[in-house]
């Protein structure tokens, strides 16, 4: 049966947002396992994230998946969304010291960010593109700095 134009408006309205199960344990935090979901943005929202992202340098690609994490993590069961805007954080990079979502490890915020990327659809190679470029970071100070002989960083996506 074929809709009329005001229905499929209405239809539309009333869609959904997608909903991503996080299936995954995130390290460290094992007892949260099967109770998080991550919920696709609203266009609007991800214009906020990139709002929360912006540094006087451009677009600081830790603090965007940072925002888009903050920003579409929820509760499962409730709905309810974990973080707030104002616990993105932020990493001072010359020190590794940092707060918030933006300070979280690699192997909590590469995961959780590639999912809310799903969840809302994003280009995967907006995530690639941010992980090369924080691991090329990383790489630039270990060689500058007093642990250049540490051993390198290696990420494991799950």
């Amino acid at each position: 049966m074929a809709h009329s134009a005001a229905e499929a408006r209405a239809l539309l309205y009333q869609r959904k947002l997608q909903e991503k199960p996080v299936i995954f344990s995130i390290p460290g935090v094992e007892e949260l396992d099967g109770e998080l979901s991550m919920l696709e943005l609203k266009a609007s929202e991800l214009k906020q994230a990139e709002k929360l992202a912006d540094t006087p340098d451009g677009t600081d690609d830790v603090l965007m998946m940072a925002a888009t994490v903050a920003k579409s993590l929820i509760m499962a069961e409730t709905k309810e969304r974990v973080f707030s805007d104002s616990d993105i954080g932020a990493v001072d990079y010359a020190t590794g010291e940092g707060s918030g979502v933006a300070s979280f490890g690699l192997a909590a915020l590469i995961p959780l960010s590639k999912l809310a990327s799903e969840a809302s659809n994003l280009g995967v190679d907006l995530l690639e593109e941010a992980k090369k470029k924080l691991l090329a970071a990383q790489s630039k100070d270990s060689r500058n700095s007093s642990t250049a002989n540490s051993e390198p960083v290696v990420v494991v996506s799950p």
